[in-house]
């Protein structure tokens, strides 16, 4: 019986593999439903922001997509073909809600014209409260190296560096491809003009709050206004990062941007779009990006930091809500109203084909390819030990994916391999897009996201392979630098809309922590447990060897400790501390923070979705990550020498090869046994 079972779904998948290299390059519609045409799509990132857009363009057609926020979960539309999504706060949300609608194929996008629009903080030198401002670049802020102020070089203006880099002033190779997006000149200049007289809201509290200020614009009315944005998941505050920004903004774009605004959102968002253009779903030069001003992004003079972000009622919240339509409205009227001109593209520009042919097309019944595992990897070094091993030679190209690795990687045993590309951003659209894709079969599939990570000396070493049971955003917080946090604090993050670092935030993005399943955790860490050989190196025992405790100075193991994400990859003792109060903080003590990464909670918002969906199921999700270097120095090294000089640790090689030595258990547990594995974990 049991060879009799394995022969039938060994045919079903050729045939599924058969029809699936077939389709490799088709854009699949749903049958007999054309997609919806939308001139203007307006994104939203919370409800007050969506709202007024609603309101104003009376947007009453309400259209389900799957995948879309839990929150939000419709696009909403008017006649004249205006449309607005809300994607939720933080890059995990934006990506996740913006590519399974870009690949949701209910939509046609081919001519869209996208509006970012939401609220943000402002650089006093540059605007005011209720400012609008429209952005030229897009800066990712997170995606750095970190330390603590105080650990930091004397000369150094901040604790932030650009990864791979070894001073502040280095521009960063931007190998995760999210770090800067410059905007089609032609729209913003069109933006600009059409929004140029737009009569800006105001409010009695904001003309109150602004004339604290003995500088220009910070102390005139609000105006509309063209600078650049900077996104990042951590809600930075104080002169002193604000000059981070103004820095990395000029660093970035090679001095040709200004800094002005900073919001949680619009690089993810960006991607997921670029992400869709070069699947030949929409033009990505038809993005504009407006970002309005609802408070002051450092202390007026006299004012603490802290009390600038906690405590201050700026009266900026309201206008900057009305003034994205007040702002932004003008350009969504010229373009409904001049639709025949603006089809084609900006008005004054050459005209523009459609970004993709929709003529009818036949095309072979599309079967979903049944998956039994599949390995999530972030980057290359980390999916070539699976690709080797498992002999996952059936590449199976999707829409959406990495333009660095735009296949997914099969076996004829049910194993497949996706790498996303680091970082929230990559992770989420990679996910979805995949997901979402109608190309594969996830109902019983297991995945294991499988990568390498920053370890805590108090709870492994380099090459130890460790089992989360939590994963933990660390990211999503409000930030001061030490140097202007309050008197006694250890560190200067601490929760959102809280009063300090010991309190438990609201977790109002729903993507700050998450619990994996119980049974698959404790059955994954027995598994690798009992069998699993860790790889070493000389370079990493020679290493470990300068600490003088356990686990740190003995040989790898594998582990069961949860683990941290964050774009921003920080090191040393402050920050590294600050993770271990974190992770407590936000499972309610039950969580034990052991290894720090990029990707996980990002990467889990989307399966989440996915299976509120009824696409999989979330319980069958395991998280596996292996040190490749220590979150914070051995006695008598210096923070920036752990950071920068991360390679010397010599865990980089055996934590690599250990993702598949402590993974392979599992994962040949469930390929061996697949009759009992499918119908869930076996006891």
């Amino acid at each position: 019986m049991q060879s009799f079972l394995a022969f039938r779904f060994f045919a079903l998948l050729k045939i599924a593999l058969l029809a699936l290299l077939m389709t490799s390059g088709a854009c699949a519609q749903a049958h007999g439903r054309q997609p919806r045409p939308v001139k203007a799509l307006v994104i939203s990132m919370f409800g007050p922001e969506g709202q007024v857009w609603v309101d104003k363009y009376k947007l009453t057609e309400n259209i389900s997509v799957s995948g879309l926020s839990a929150d939000y979960p419709a696009v909403h539309c008017n006649a004249d073909d205006v449309c607005q999504v809300t994607t939720g706060m933080g890059h995990s949300n934006v990506a996740a809600t913006l590519t399974a609608l870009v690949f949701s194929k209910r939509f046609d996008f081919s001519r869209t014209y996208f509006l970012i629009a939401g609220i943000a903080g402002i650089d006093p030198t540059q605007g005011t409260l209720g400012t609008a401002a429209w952005a030229r670049y897009l800066i990712d802020y997170g995606i750095a190296w970190e330390l603590d102020a105080r650990e930091a070089p004397s000369d150094w203006p901040s604790g932030y560096l650009g990864i791979n880099t070894r001073s502040p002033a280095t521009k960063p190779p931007l190998d995760y491809r999210t770090e800067v997006f410059q905007l089609d000149e032609a729209l913003l200049q069109k933006a600009l003009a059409l929004s140029a007289n737009a009569v800006l809201a105001d409010s009695d509290t904001a003309r109150a709050y602004r004339a604290n200020w003995n500088i220009a614009p910070a102390n005139q009315p609000p105006k509309v206004t063209q600078c650049d944005t900077a996104a990042g998941d951590t809600w930075w505050h104080g002169a002193i990062l604000e000059k981070r920004a103004q820095d990395w903004t000029k660093l970035l774009t090679d001095g040709a941007g200004t800094y002005c605004t900073t919001q949680q959102e619009d690089n993810a968002t960006y991607e997921a779009l670029k992400r869709g253009a070069a699947a030949g779903l929409l033009d990505i030069k038809r993005v504009a990006v407006l970002r309005t001003a609802s408070n002051f992004d450092r202390p007026y003079p006299g004012q603490t930091a802290y009390d600038s972000l906690v405590n201050s009622i700026s009266g900026g919240f309201l206008p900057s809500i009305a003034n994205l339509v007040n702002a932004g409205g003008p350009l969504v009227d010229d373009i409904v109203a001049k639709w025949p001109q603006w089809k084609h593209g900006v008005p004054g520009q050459p005209v523009q084909a459609a970004a993709y042919d929709r003529s009818p097309k036949w095309r072979p019944p599309l079967l979903k390819l049944p998956v039994k595992v599949l390995v999530i990897s972030m980057f290359g070094p980390e999916a070539q030990p699976w690709i080797d091993k498992y002999k996952l030679n059936i590449d199976i190209k999707v829409a959406g994916l990495s333009p660095d690795y735009p296949a997914v990687h099969c076996n004829l045993q049910g194993l497949c391999n996706l790498t996303t590309g680091m970082g929230h951003a990559n992770a989420a659209a990679s996910v979805a897009a995949l997901v979402h894709s109608g190309r594969f079969d996830f109902g019983k599939t297991y995945f294991l996201v499988a990568g390498i990570a920053g370890i805590d000396p108090a709870q492994g070493t380099v090459g130890s392979a460790a089992w989360a049971r939590w994963l933990v955003d660390y990211g999503i917080a409000w930030e001061l630098d030490a140097r202007e946090m309050p008197a006694g604090w250890k560190y200067g993050y601490f929760g959102i809309n809280t009063k300090g670092p010991g309190e438990k935030p609201p977790l109002d993005y729903r993507t700050e922590v998450f619990k994996l399943d119980d049974a698959l955790v404790d059955k994954a860490y027995a598994l690798s447990r009992k069998s699993a050989k860790l790889a070493d190196s000389p370079e990493a025992i020679a290493f470990r060897a300068n600490w003088p405790t356990a686990p740190a100075n003995q040989p790898p193991q594998v582990i069961q400790c949860d683990t941290m994400a964050g774009d921003t990859w920080y090191a040393g003792d402050v920050l590294s501390d600050r993770a271990r109060d974190w992770t407590k903080l936000l499972t309610d003590g039950a969580g034990t923070y052991c290894t720090t990464q990029q990707e996980d909670n990002a990467t889990y918002e989307v399966l989440k979705r996915a299976d509120a969906a009824g696409l999989l199921d979330i319980k069958r999700l395991a998280v596996l990550r292996t040190g490749s270097d220590f979150d914070r120095p051995y006695p008598g090294l210096t923070d920036v020498s752990n950071l920068i000089d991360y390679q010397v640790q010599g865990g980089f090689v055996p934590a690599t090869q250990n993702l598949v030595n402590a993974g392979a258990p599992l994962v040949d547990a469930i390929l061996k046994d697949w009759g009992r594995w499918k119908r869930g974990v076996p006891k």
